[in-house]
């Protein structure tokens, strides 16, 4: 019965059902404790703390992982104990704690080059890749991307290799190489087509979006994100579906076309809203603000910019915090509250 649950957890947790996914996992959990299966209890432990980061709940995130982490080691699970240090690493990514999710992402990595875990290492270090990403690091990303992408290769790993190259398409992209990431991106969609991820190939068409958005070529980057919007449609992937709606959102936000901005905007905020994506609900708020300032509705843009930051401070996300508040000084500033504009800029140089 404990299976039964988890299995059903596991799958509204694919469908992006996160709330659902959580109760199941919670009724194997208790047949687990009840029965005295410990493995099963550091399962459920962990994959609670999955959906729990996925709702950004990431206090309890770490609280279940860490359970899930006490009891891999009393049962000498160490394929398990690296799941769950992997884990709590990308909850400490979520929160822009780079340091902490460095150092979780290290401990999995030992381990798994310990018991001869190749497919482990090489997500590992393509997680290792992202977090050098995060911290500006281009040079030390790539060179963890690449050895996690010749892990990949060499172990026939399809799907992941389409995943390496995409990630390298966003190292080369915040590095100002869109050429190079326009390869990348190119090169993942490719794989992904032809092993028929529909899910991966819209994430290619999300990112080529993203990087036409950034170079300014904002018809091409809204024909990649219609097609994703398409197959996330499809596919009923409603993480997705408010990906391509915020992205598509800040489309119309840079070609002025306000109406549609604020529409598109609304629907990816609608789905995050439904689906407990939290993080995701911020940023749109904040999309929503910024939306509002070019039509000197000032109002309404620190409205939006307020509701961004009440939740970015409830979830903990203080690099998120800052940036709130620094959008707000802008807004003031522009609004000619000179003052209150001083005071938002102080309090996010407080933080960074």
């Amino acid at each position: 019965e404990a299976t039964s649950y988890g299995n059903l957890g596991t799958v509204f947790q694919s469908l992006g059902e996160y709330v659902k996914s959580k109760e199941n996992l919670e009724k194997a959990l208790a047949i687990s404790i009840e029965i005295g299966d410990r493995a099963g209890e550091a399962s459920c432990y962990g994959n609670i703390g999955v959906v729990l980061q996925s709702l950004s709940e990431y206090d309890k995130a770490k609280e279940y992982l860490e359970k899930a982490i006490a009891i891999r080691i009393k049962i000498s699970d160490r394929k398990g104990e690296a799941t769950a240090y992997a884990n709590l690493a990308t909850v400490f990514q979520s929160l822009g704690e780079y340091g902490k999710a460095k150092e979780y992402f290290e401990k999995a990595l030992a381990i798994r080059i310990d018991i001869g875990d190749r497919q482990g290492a090489a997500s590992c270090y393509g997680n290792l890749g992202t977090v050098f990403l995060s911290l500006g690091e281009c040079g030390k990303a790539k060179e963890h991307l690449e050895k996690a992408l010749a892990l990949r290769t060499e172990i026939g790993d399809r799907e992941e290799e389409a995943n390496c190259y995409g990630i390298l398409g966003t190292v080369f992209q915040h590095a100002g190489e869109y050429d190079r990431a326009r390869e990348y991106y190119e090169k993942a969609l490719a794989i992904r087509s032809e092993i028929g991820d529909r899910k991966g190939v819209a994430t290619d068409y999300i990112n080529l979006g993203t990087m036409f958005l950034s170079v300014g070529e904002y018809k091409i980057a809204q024909e990649n994100l219609d097609k994703a919007l398409a197959i996330t449609t499809e596919t009923a992937d409603r993480a997705g579906q408010a990906s391509c709606y915020g992205n598509l959102g800040t489309v119309f936000l840079s070609l002025g076309e306000y109406g549609k901005a604020k529409e598109y905007l609304e629907k990816a905020l609608e789905i995050r809203i439904e689906i407990g994506d939290k993080n995701g609900e911020a940023t749109d708020y904040a999309n929503l603000g910024a939306n509002f300032q070019p039509l000197g509705e000032y109002d309404k843009a620190i409205e939006y910019l307020k509701r961004a930051l009440a939740i970015k401070k409830e979830i903990g996300d203080r690099k998120g915090e800052a940036t709130c508040y620094g959008n707000l000084g802008t807004v003031f500033q522009r609004a000619c509250e000179y003052d209150r504009a001083k005071e938002y800029y102080e309090k996010a140089l407080a933080i960074i």
